[in-house]
């Protein structure tokens, strides 16, 4: 294992055996909240992933009693006395954060371990899964601040839960746990506060185990399903198995399933 900490300090990248990467957001005393060190830490982290062909899955937790509570308010209000077009800017380019790490092409696993709100909810919701300890805590808390909700949360929560639930947690600005988060769907799966990382790093050492080159297709190609429809899905569908049908990592899953073996995928 191979502990990298940011100069910032704010974010811990750790190499685990497999192809997993933990990312932890590292400021306990302020919840984790997405101040501007943490918002550049986790950028240089997904460029560093994404030039990462070894790296086949990633986890981000946060240390401490939360997960995430949200963007930095001091910061955002200091941006409130600009005009709204350059507040827009402002918030535009705190936005690529959430992008960067939705549009990695590995997937990203959250471990979220207590609260996960507003902007920490948005980092949650761009993961391609999302793992629960018992105590975790989610809301969409934008209207209960006066202000409309950012960060891609009206498209991830609407597509994830549907319109109806969507509609209910950005209008009420209410906390879930993690029992109603499960029952909505938000979460896959719920776990005791002492087994979360293990558990999340288990799934990620799973997934890290298949073909990295039918694993990050296959991550392409469901997001492409949340807006296409069946006809196009079937398409990209049909291009992506077809390239990795001729792989190396193709022949190798043949061959191991022939032998009776597990398979060993190469980066």
């Amino acid at each position: 294992m191979v502990d990298i900490t940011d100069s910032s300090g704010a974010l811990v990248v750790e190499r685990r055996p497999g192809g997993v990467t933990v990312l932890t957001l590292n400021n306990p005393q302020r919840r984790n909240a997405l101040d501007p060190p943490l918002v550049e830490a986790l950028l240089a982290a997904a460029s560093d992933l994404r030039a990462d062909r070894t790296a086949r899955c990633v986890v981000i937790t946060g240390s401490g009693t939360a997960f995430c509570s949200g963007a930095d308010l001091g910061a955002l209000k200091a941006a409130s006395t600009a005009g709204t077009l350059a507040r827009r800017d402002r918030l535009t380019d705190f936005y690529s954060v959430f992008l960067d790490v939705r549009q990695l092409p590995m997937p990203v696993i959250a471990a979220v371990n207590g609260g996960a709100i507003g902007a920490g909810l948005n980092l949650a919701l761009c993961c391609d899964l999302r793992i629960a300890a018992r105590s975790a805590r989610f809301g969409a808390t934008f209207v209960r601040l006066g202000i409309h909700a950012g960060g891609g949360a009206t498209h991830m929560l609407t597509r994830l839960l549907g319109p109806a639930l969507a509609a209910e947690l950005l209008l009420s600005g209410e906390l879930i746990d993690a029992e109603r988060a499960l029952s909505m769907r938000l979460v896959n799966r719920v776990v005791d506060d002492d087994d979360l990382l293990d558990a999340t790093v288990a799934l990620a050492t799973t997934i890290a185990a298949n073909s990295p080159q039918a694993v990050r297709a296959t991550k392409r190609t469901l997001a492409v399903a949340l807006d296409a429809n069946f006809a196009t899905t079937l398409e990209v569908e049909s291009l992506a198995q077809a390239i990795t049908q001729e792989s190396d990592d193709a022949t190798e899953g043949w061959s191991a399933f022939q032998q009776k073996r597990a398979p060993r995928f190469r980066d």
